[in-house]
């Protein structure tokens, strides 16, 4: 069945719902726009006909992409690079959700500058709030909202495996175009799980080696965590993947192209399920805090180790490189993006978005990173100021803490007291 449509006033057709899809994938064709239903004699606005709004919720399931942004190795920088992110794609006007998943140290609100969270993970954790919808927090940026951690809370940290669930189920119902977890460092099964259940898989690392050597490892027991949970009622399969040869932490004494190879031997069908595994994993890597160009190198030796000994494609999707002013921008409570839009860290970020997350190439990626750098801009003039006043309390050798503070600047305002009001509230 074929229909007529009218956008911008400008009657056209007659499409077919397959077209009309396609429309709507691009851009061309809106729920508000108008569509003339014959049986009703009438023009009605797509989105609300009983008959093709379906169209645009399986656009909008189509369009939704849940990322996990981990690593391994802590101070790496995932949180401050989980919130520019969130910040970037928000700027060009995708509706996106930053969500902290760090369940034992949640600080991705602070980021944001809120330091008082209204609701967080605490509230759907112990049944207070339904859904994660319900828990969503309005951000001081445009088109980006927050679901918040709740740190300092006993039992968060390790939820059930049937909570987790729970809790990914719920993930994937939030309408919003990119959803972005936030992970804790290190590799639990917390982590892992999360990682695993995104739609697509970031890991962040710094160029220094222990922290490659860590987010290697951190890839490479989230495959096995994968192949686990697929193979857990295939015992024999189960047996190799837990022999030495494979578990043996922070080594790998063979290959995963040789697991397979072991694998065939065992059940051809259970090989065939591994390669698919294997093919769709495909994590994205950002190199953070790059001082000299030199060492983007890591992140191609990262990649390179990351196919040959694990058997998976790795996206090196760019690097961020070092910047001050991102220390600057974390004690001011204030993504860097907005902080300092024209900044180093700020330009390769945008970089990053556009081509190597967005696959915006040649003239379309230059021109699409300066429009995000252009509106992250404009955004700044808005976002509100610190948060956090200058402590009142003048360092002194009379202060209580004196003799045990590491921060002795006596005659200025103390560098530490001014956090009280985080603790105090």
């Amino acid at each position: 069945m074929q229909v007529f449509i009218k956008v911008n006033d400008q009657q056209q057709g007659p499409f077919s719902a397959g077209e009309l899809r396609e429309m709507i994938s691009k851009g061309e064709f809106s729920h508000n726009d108008l569509i003339y239903l014959e049986a009703e004699n009438q023009w009605v606005k797509a989105g609300e006909s009983d008959e093709y709004k379906n169209l645009f919720l399986e656009e909008e399931t189509l369009q939704k992409t849940v990322y996990a942004i981990g690593g391994g190795k802590g101070g790496v920088g995932k949180t401050v690079t989980t919130a520019s992110l969130g910040v970037g794609l928000a700027t060009l006007g995708n509706q996106v959700v930053i969500v902290d998943a760090d369940l034992g140290g949640a600080n991705l609100h602070t980021c944001m500058g809120i330091l008082e969270p209204d609701y967080t993970f605490y509230h759907f954790y112990t049944l207070q709030r339904e859904t994660l919808a319900d828990i969503l927090l309005d951000t001081p940026v445009e088109n980006l909202k927050l679901i918040s951690g709740a740190c300092g809370t006993l039992g968060l940290a390790n939820p059930k495996y049937s909570q987790k669930l729970r809790f990914i189920s719920n993930l994937k119902s939030i309408n919003a175009d990119y959803i972005l977890l936030d992970l804790g460092a290190g590799a639990s099964y917390n982590v892992i799980d999360f990682f695993l259940a995104a739609d697509q898989r970031i890991v962040v690392t710094s160029p220094e080696p222990m922290a490659v050597q860590e987010t290697f490892n951190f890839v490479k027991i989230a495959i096995f965590r994968k192949l686990q949970r697929h193979f857990r009622k295939h015992e024999p399969i189960i047996e190799l993947l837990e022999s030495d040869s494979f578990a043996e932490p922070g080594r790998i004494g063979i290959t995963v192209g040789d697991l397979l190879v072991k694998i065939k031997k065992i059940d051809a069908q259970a090989f065939a399920e591994t390669e698919q595994i294997l093919h769709e994993f495909n994590p994205k890597l950002i190199l953070n805090m790059v001082h000299e160009k030199d060492e983007a190198r890591e992140g191609t030796t990262l990649k390179t180790a990351v196919e040959e000994l694990l058997a998976v494609e790795m996206d090196f999707v760019g690097i961020v490189e070092y910047d001050e002013s991102v220390r600057n921008s974390v004690k001011d409570l204030k993504p860097y993006l907005l902080a300092n839009p024209k900044s180093k860290a700020s330009r390769s970020l945008a970089k990053l978005i556009s081509i190597g997350l967005l696959q915006k190439s040649g003239w379309k990626g230059f021109r699409h990173k300066r429009q995000l750098i252009k509106r992250a801009t404009e955004e700044s003039v808005y976002y509100p100021t610190n948060q956090l006043k200058e402590s009142d309390v003048i360092c002194s050798v009379n202060c209580f803490y004196w003799g045990d503070c590491d921060f002795q600047n006596g005659g200025y305002p103390c560098p530490v007291r001014h956090l009280d009001p985080i603790f105090k509230r």
